[in-house]
């Protein structure tokens, strides 16, 4: 009878996520002097009480040809507009220092019913869905002003969002409709059409500036807010639904650089968010008044160049600048060492490292990007000169960072102690 003794790693200790959610961040106080978030206030400040927020809904955000000033640094600066829905109202930012307001109340050519979303270009064109008038409004920007240019043609029920790709192609969805109309341009007469749904807000990446392959598709919230679905091609390719992320209500979807999708949600007060194959990543926000909390959340837009967000609530909108996180993060013996699980929530820069019990490294277990979603890394216990590692203190450190403008002024740490102990089994074998 022979004796084998076998050498098995016993990992003892788990990663503690730090408390505050990292999603999404505030910009640094020098970007935008602290202000991250606009109220009631704020607005009555602005336009001398002319208007309340009430309803809003739909986002928008473009940096204009005629704001962007060659070789100089203002390339985050940038038109947003917001549609107030319960006093027809666009408001926008008319310069980098005030507001601008267009419309009211109403059926006429600078009037609107009950709008929801918004798109905009560069050239200055801005997209309503003018919902209550049955018809999505063309305006043109002046200046600090927006001025009518007519209507998108087509006999709409209830058009609900619109929104534009990089070539100037135009999506409206028509809820009542149960259709997405897809238009080459403000002027195409035979649009084509998809057979969808109760179709409501929508977003689309075709000839892109700013995003990270040529991948064509829109996504569309459909079936009576319940659902999402990634389009291409006239053909759902993914989807995702609210029991996905334990949602109650989709409301505006937005893609960013990667293709990720981003989505409100007015019930659940928080913004969920997938990867570009629908796979859910995770929510952000709760209810409430505080930092990282949202009164009924309804329009977004992203700006994909520098991963700026803007979120429209209840009572006014919030700014944000894309993160990344590392979430449901554990560590669990493999063999002779150990396995790293967790997810990301945003493509990111990671270095995780193993240190001795004197806080020397010992082992690098990743270093370079990672895309959004699930994560892992194993170790077998041997360090990089192919030593060993005998049993006793250890601990890991996880630093993650993005890579949009947040890079370099944001980055998250986890750290965790761990014990790994040396176990020896004697096993009979004959022979």
């Amino acid at each position: 009878m022979k004796m084998i003794l076998i050498i098995l790693m016993i990992v003892t200790g788990y990663f503690v996520e730090p408390p505050v959610a990292t999603t999404l961040v505030y910009p640094p106080f020098g970007h935008c002097m602290g202000i991250y978030r606009a109220g009631t206030e704020q607005l009555s400040m602005l336009l001398g009480g002319l208007v309340r927020f009430d309803n809003t809904q739909g986002l928008a955000c473009v940096k204009l040809d005629d704001w962007d000033d060659a070789g100089s640094g203002d390339d985050d600066e940038l038109a947003v507009y917001g549609v107030n829905s319960g006093t027809g109202n666009i408001i926008y930012n008319a310069n980098m220092y005030t507001l601008g307001l267009y419309g009211e109340n109403g059926s006429g050519p600078d009037e609107l019913m009950h709008p929801h979303g918004i798109a905009a270009d560069p050239s200055g064109l801005v997209l309503v869905a003018d919902t209550g008038n049955r018809r999505v409004v063309i305006l043109r920007r002046s200046g600090s002003r927006l001025i009518p240019e007519g209507v998108l043609h087509g006999e709409f029920q209830e058009p609900w969002d619109v929104a534009l790709d990089g070539t100037g192609s135009i999506y409206v969805t028509d809820r009542a409709g149960d259709r997405l109309y897809i238009y080459s341009s403000v002027a195409d007469t035979l649009r084509e059409i998809v057979e969808i749904d109760s179709p409501t807000g929508v977003d689309a990446v075709r000839g892109e500036r700013w995003f990270h392959s040529e991948e064509e598709f829109a996504v569309v919230i459909t079936e009576n807010a319940s659902s999402i679905v990634k389009l291409a091609e006239g053909e759902i390719i993914a989807e995702a639904s609210l029991a996905d992320c334990g949602g109650y209500f989709f409301n505006y979807p937005a893609i960013d650089f990667w293709g990720n999708v981003w989505v409100t949600d007015s019930i659940s007060c928080c913004v969920h968010k997938f990867t570009d194959n629908m796979d859910y990543i995770c929510s952000f926000g709760s209810e409430g008044s505080g930092d990282r909390e949202f009164y009924s959340p309804t329009g977004l837009a992203i700006w994909k160049r520098f991963g700026q967000v803007f979120v429209g609530e209840e009572e006014g909108a919030r700014y944000f600048w894309i993160g990344a996180d590392f979430i449901d993060v554990s560590i669990e013996p493999s063999g002779r060492g150990l396995r790293i699980e967790g997810r990301l929530t945003e493509y990111a820069i990671v270095d995780a490292m193993i240190y001795n019990g004197e806080g020397e490294p010992v082992f690098r277990l990743a270093e370079g990007r990672y895309p959004a979603g699930d994560f892992h890394a194993e170790w077998d216990g041997i360090t990089t000169r192919g030593i060993q590692l005998p049993g006793g203190d250890y601990s890991i450190e996880v630093v993650i960072q993005p890579v949009y403008s947040s890079k370099g002024y944001f980055s998250k740490t986890f750290t965790e102690e761990f014990t790994m102990d040396l176990l020896a089994i004697e096993l009979q074998q004959g022979g």
